[in-house]
């Protein structure tokens, strides 16, 4: 028997958005190159999330995958790229590993690694 995860996807996101607070991502996308210019035309997009944001505790650093000041971002459900930015604070951090918490196909949420 099947599991329907919507109610709980629902659930998921009013937690994030009762508790969490919104970040503005933002991603750059690399445009053709012109020869002319010898430049790139990037474009950037913005969009906002509901988030929970945590430190990792001392004894999940290790100094290799997680380095000292790397922060966990609990996000609300999309489709985050590696090197999105996110503002913390006053500090821009960038995605450098996403975890999706995704039962029977059905994206909850994404835990986002970032570092400054």
């Amino acid at each position: 028997m099947s599991f329907n995860y919507t109610g709980l996807k629902s659930s998921a996101t009013a937690l994030l958005t009762k508790f969490g607070r919104q970040l503005t991502f933002t991603r750059t996308t690399k445009g053709a190159y012109s020869a002319a210019t010898g430049k790139t035309s990037d474009t950037t997009a913005t969009f906002d999330k509901y988030c929970c944001v945590f430190d990792y505790l001392a004894s999940e650093v290790n100094g290799g995958t997680i380095q000292q000041g790397d922060r966990r971002v609990l996000s609300e459900a999309h489709e985050y790229e590696l090197n999105d930015s996110v503002s913390l604070d006053g500090k821009i951090y960038r995605v450098i590993s996403i975890s999706e918490n995704k039962p029977a196909g059905t994206l909850m949420s994404v835990d986002l690694q970032v570092r400054s």
